[in-house]
């Protein structure tokens, strides 16, 4: 039948693709002038370039693509595929990422916060955040996140711990019935640092009026100072 000799021939040729796709294959894979492409994405340029040459491969930059995550002038994508079997000679094709400069950090830890700064601005690298801890000299890192040495992209940022002094906290106290002079007194003996204004000085007993910047019984820092203002009469 007719149509029976066209599926024979059909079959004939599927099988004839098939045989010669498989041939081709294994000649390439056993070819000793053929190599595997080497995996090349990741690696800065150069050293893709040393890699593709010890495997008899030559390597040019098709273009640069926008990635922030991926440092300037490293492997994005290639062409050949990682793997895939070419022949000795041949030229592969990278696209590199036009992203951030990597930089190498500096010792931040024993400067002053400003000069700190100074240094990150002339490594264009960003302050990412500043922690005052306890200890330390006031005003000067004592550590640093990332350390030292390491290799980041610019675009991070650092975290710098600067040393600051133990802040002291207070409640304001409120003149009782041992009047201004109590009053002054406590104030003393908790080291309360005060800027006094006063337009008339109160009796003994207590009378007058005060007045502060700072109401009674709220908590505040030793940088915060009160400013009591008495007046005279009841």
């Amino acid at each position: 039948m007719k149509w029976l000799k066209i599926l024979c021939y059909a079959l004939a040729g599927v099988a004839v693709f098939v045989l010669a796709t498989s041939l081709t294959i294994k000649f390439l894979v056993t070819d000793e002038s053929t190599v595997a492409c080497p995996d090349l994405t990741g690696l800065d340029v150069e050293e893709a370039k040393q890699l593709a040459a010890q495997k008899g491969l030559s390597l040019i930059t098709g273009k640069y693509e926008r990635k922030n995550d991926v440092p300037y002038n490293h492997v994005l994508f290639q062409s050949p595929d990682p793997a895939m079997p070419v022949r000795a000679g041949r030229t592969v094709t990278v696209i590199l990422s036009d992203g951030p400069v990597p930089v190498i950090i500096p010792v931040f830890v024993g400067l002053s916060l400003d000069e700190a700064r100074a240094a990150l601005r002339d490594k264009n690298m960003k302050l990412k955040n500043v922690f005052y801890v306890p200890g330390g000299e006031t005003d000067r890192v004592v550590a640093q996140t990332p350390g030292s040495g390491e290799n980041i992209l610019g675009q991070e940022g650092m975290v710098l711990f600067v040393g600051g002094r133990v802040r002291r906290f207070y409640v304001m106290p409120e003149m009782g019935a041992g009047g201004y002079a109590a009053l002054m007194q406590e104030m003393d003996e908790k080291h309360i640092r005060r800027a006094m204004t006063p337009t008339g000085l109160p009796d003994a007993a207590g009378g007058g009026v005060l007045k502060y910047n700072i109401p009674p019984r709220t908590v505040f820092t030793e940088d915060d100072v009160p400013e009591p203002q008495t007046t005279s009469g009841g």
